[in-house]
């Protein structure tokens, strides 16, 4: 009971932490998305809107890596809208290096035409504003857009609504009693809901592929029970 009570708590903590947002002189493209109100806490999984995102980053040290790429994806009424998919390069001005290359074949002439961080992340808002994001792993696309927030909007965070397929996984694991250290990398998922393999370190696919992991985790783990946003936000957090 007190852990659901806490849990319960986070979708009012995340609207204050909004209204917090709101009090600083905000660019207009984040004032509009943190104005938008959450969804309602009963609306159904069946309707929600989202936008699965990934980063390509390269590193995981915020203050010494950088974005390269994003990618992202909508589902709108559990169909994912793949007319909706956008991949942008991002061109911080630094080098390439070839350890990063080999990894997600992100190669100097592809950034030399991209857009910049600023850019790239105000047009992430944009698409995102009345969706809810969805990552797998949400501990690198937060822990750098927090940080561009600090860095370049003198924000501690930028309160978005977050839903991360890899903490439903681990979720779902420790539901069933099954074991807990196993291979949790999207492609590995994946392959327990007999999805097919895409090539991974590619922020466009790796969203496509985390949009369709959103979509087999909620057809399997709740079959043809009901859903709603708050349990949802629960088990993702």
């Amino acid at each position: 009971m007190l852990r659901f009570f806490k849990k319960k708590n986070l979708l009012q903590g995340l609207e204050e932490q909004r209204a917090q947002c709101l009090q600083y002189n905000l660019a207009t493209v984040l004032k509009d998305n943190l104005m938008q109100p959450l969804p309602d806490k009963n609306t159904l999984f069946q309707v929600l809107p989202f936008l699965v995102v990934d980063f390509e980053t390269t590193g995981f040290d915020v203050e010494t890596n950088d974005i390269i790429s994003i990618g992202w994806v909508e589902i709108s009424n559990m169909q994912i809208d793949v007319a909706s998919q956008k991949h942008l390069y991002i061109n911080n001005g630094k080098q390439i290096n070839h350890e990063t290359a080999v990894i997600n074949h992100i190669v100097p002439q592809m950034v030399s035409h991209g857009v910049t961080l600023e850019e790239a992340i105000n047009t992430l808002l944009h698409h995102s504003k009345n969706k809810i994001l969805v990552v797998h792993g949400k501990t690198i696309e937060k822990r750098f857009i927090d940080f561009y927030a600090q860095n370049s909007l003198g924000l501690p965070e930028l309160p978005l609504i977050w839903i991360d397929t890899l903490i439903i996984e681990k979720w779902h694991l420790l539901k069933i009693g099954a074991q807990f250290s196993q291979d949790n990398r999207l492609s590995s998922v994946r392959k327990r809901y007999n999805l097919p393999q895409y090539t991974a370190h590619n922020a466009l696919i790796d969203s496509i592929a985390a949009a369709e992991l959103l979509l087999a985790q909620m057809a399997h783990i709740y079959r043809d029970r009901k859903v709603t946003f708050e349990r949802l936000y629960e088990i993702s957090q």
